[in-house]
Parts: structure tokens; sequence; C-alpha cells
């Protein structure tokens, strides 16, 4: 199971990667926008990338954030609560995630089929395939899902949960 869990972190960093890299790519486009604008032009593909950058983003950042504890969750109860209760809280919780973000990927995965089957283009200049946004997207989601499976998993048999940074080694856990 500790080699599995530790695809999953390698996986997970790997989106974060790819997330940090579309941060870089949307940030540079915005800054070609506005310098093409005060030359009185722009580009026509800035703002459809950027929104499929930022969906991107969104989605791929989700599951690193569980794994490194900064994704927005409610605490106040289980700060009240013994530890052992306030691990059992978080079970239940992350299993009811795993059923949510399930559905989500499930989704994401018909859109992503039917966009590719169809052949589906964006209705701007660029005619952009649909599906290779939307893939991006699916991979986050599914990041997700493996990030919120392996944190029932480390939950369940008392394992370190989180990563203490951003920036540790799996093997640092």
């Amino acid at each position: 199971m500790r080699s599995t869990l530790l695809s999953i972190d390698r996986l997970s960093r790997l989106a974060e990667s790819v997330a940090v890299l579309l941060i870089f790519g949307y940030c540079t486009l915005m800054l070609a926008e506005v310098v093409a604008r005060s030359q009185a032009r722009s580009l026509s593909y800035s703002w459809e990338y950027s929104q499929y950058a930022m969906a991107a983003i969104f989605a791929l950042a989700s599951g690193p954030a569980i794994r490194t504890g900064v994704h927005v969750r409610i605490t106040l109860l289980g700060e009240y609560l013994p530890s052992r209760m306030s691990r059992w809280l978080d079970i239940v919780a992350t299993l009811a995630s795993l059923v949510i973000v399930s559905l989500i990927v499930w989704a994401m995965w018909i859109k992503v089929g039917k966009s590719f089957d169809r052949n589906i283009l964006a209705t701007t200049v660029t005619r952009t395939p649909l599906w290779i946004p939307q893939t991006l997207v699916l991979w986050g989601f599914a990041q997700l899902w493996l990030d919120c499976f392996a944190r029932l998993v480390r939950r369940s048999t008392e394992l370190p949960y989180e990563w203490k940074s951003a920036d540790a080694e799996p093997e640092d856990v």
C-alpha cells in the first residue's frame, strides 16, 4: 500500500507542477495581451486560452491542496472534539468527498468523451478541440479523487496524512 500512496503523491506533485506552469503561462499570456492592447491590437486567443488555463489550474491544484492541508476546510467542530473522534469525523468527511468527486470525475469523463467523439471545437477563431483543455480538468479532478483516497487510507491507518511542506518529498512524510 505504501508504494501506491507514494505513486499517488508523485502524481499529485506532477499535477501541482503542471498547475504552476499553467499559472506562468496564464500570466505571460495576460501580459502579452496588455502589451498588444497598448499597441492598439489584441491577441484573439488570449481570453480563450486564459479561461482554459484557469479551469485547469483550479482542477490540477485541488488534489495537491488536499495533500498539503491547505484546502478550504471547516475545522471548528474537529478542534473541540477528542482526537479520536476528530479523526473519525475526518474519515467520514473524506468518504463523502470521495463520493462527490467520483460524480465530478464521471461527469467530466463523459464530457471529454463526447467532445472527442463529436470533434467539438471552440466557437472562436482558434477552433480549439475542446477535449484538450477538458482533459486537463479531468486529470485534475481525478487527481483530487486520488489524493482524497490517499488521505482516507492514511487517516484510517494512522499514517501521516498531510505533507508539512509543499516542497517535502513523499519519503519525508
